[in-house]
């Protein structure tokens, strides 16, 4: 068995190991949650596996573990959920000295619940506490938080708490939950953590429309230009639309055109604009290039809808290729390159 090289342990390479050792049966349920594209790219690496070293195997499936016992949200993680997973690959006892040795690893950081805090809000809560509590807070949460935090505090106090936190060295771990447990207390009943303070925005709302069918787009793409033009013009900037294909360039486009079928190709291409028209057919083959313009000549009158259908499809093939990195778009303007 030839040993694998670095490079090849990507991270669909380990998914493909975890699927492969869970079994199908198990596997079943995680198939149910992906898209059909996933399950096909997934399904292929997994087929690929052919020998994996027993070690390289074990340490892929705790790092697996380790991850999902961390994954505190209801539903996704936990440590229950890791106990099963281990309970599942190795035999029980096994499985019990891996989850007593996890358990261990990932017990809980103090001030835990303030890592998803807004660096203001956590500035409100404890501005008005002594410097050396200040300074415990600080020295447990991730070092940049911390020093977004420090950094917005009056410059008195800066000096003080960096001080502190120099000098502390050992702290009773008795004294820090009990000061996590007061100001933990005092946050409770007014305190909302950056998960649910900003929703919203233009982010999401492109996220929302690229998800929705071709019809669908275009329909809130007109409601929201009614009411809001210099949003829905926000909106189109970074977007991207059928006919942005005339704006992509040459080798970016070849690549998604070796994704799309003829025939979807072709329906895309009912009614567009010739500037849409002449930037395909100048990325084909010469030979190509004749087969399409002879598909669309004998297809005749076609229905709206089968025409955005087809567009839809290939928008979809442009974001995912972008998604992965294999292409770069950019019709939202000039962007500025810097030696």
């Amino acid at each position: 068995m030839a040993p694998i090289r670095p490079e090849e342990i990507t991270a669909r390479y380990k998914a493909a190991v975890i699927v492969a050792q869970l079994g199908p049966e198990v596997a079943k349920p995680v198939f149910a949650e992906m898209q059909a594209e996933e399950i096909q790219e997934l399904a292929s690496e997994v087929a690929r596996l052919k020998e994996v070293d027993p070690a390289l195997a074990l340490e892929i499936i705790r790092e697996f573990v380790t991850f999902a016992a961390s994954t505190r949200l209801a539903g996704s993680g936990g440590l229950d959920v890791a106990r099963e997973l281990l309970e599942q690959v190795f035999d029980e006892s096994e499985a019990a000295d891996m989850f007593e040795h996890l358990e261990s690893s990932i017990a809980e950081a103090p001030f835990n619940f303030m890592r998803k805090m807004d660096p203001s809000q956590i500035i409100s809560f404890i501005k008005d506490e002594h410097p050396q509590i200040i300074a415990i807070v600080l020295a447990y949460l991730p070092s940049d938080l911390a020093s977004n935090v420090l950094a917005s505090m009056q410059e008195e106090v800066q000096g003080t708490v960096a001080e502190r936190i120099g000098m502390m060295g050992r702290v009773n771990p008795d004294a820090v939950r009990l000061v996590e447990s007061i100001l933990q207390r005092k946050m409770s009943n007014v305190l909302v953590t950056t998960e649910s303070s900003y929703i919203g925005g233009i982010d999401p709302l492109i996220s929302i429309i690229q998800r929705t069918d071709r019809q669908t787009e275009k329909i809130l793409l007109e409601a929201i230009e009614e009411r809001d033009p210099k949003l829905a013009e926000t909106i189109r900037a970074n977007l991207f639309l059928f006919e942005d294909v005339a704006k992509i360039d040459d080798r970016s486009l070849q690549v998604v055109l070796r994704e799309v079928s003829p025939q979807d190709l072709a329906m895309s291409l009912k009614g567009v604009s010739e500037e849409v028209h002449e930037k395909v057919l100048g990325n084909l083959s010469r030979r190509a290039a004749q087969m399409l313009e002879e598909e669309l000549e004998l297809m005749g009158r076609v229905r709206r809808s089968s025409v955005e259908e087809a567009q839809g499809k290939i928008v979809a093939v442009i974001r995912r290729l972008e998604d992965k990195g294999d292409i770069e778009i950019d019709v939202g303007g000039v962007d500025d390159f810097v030696a």
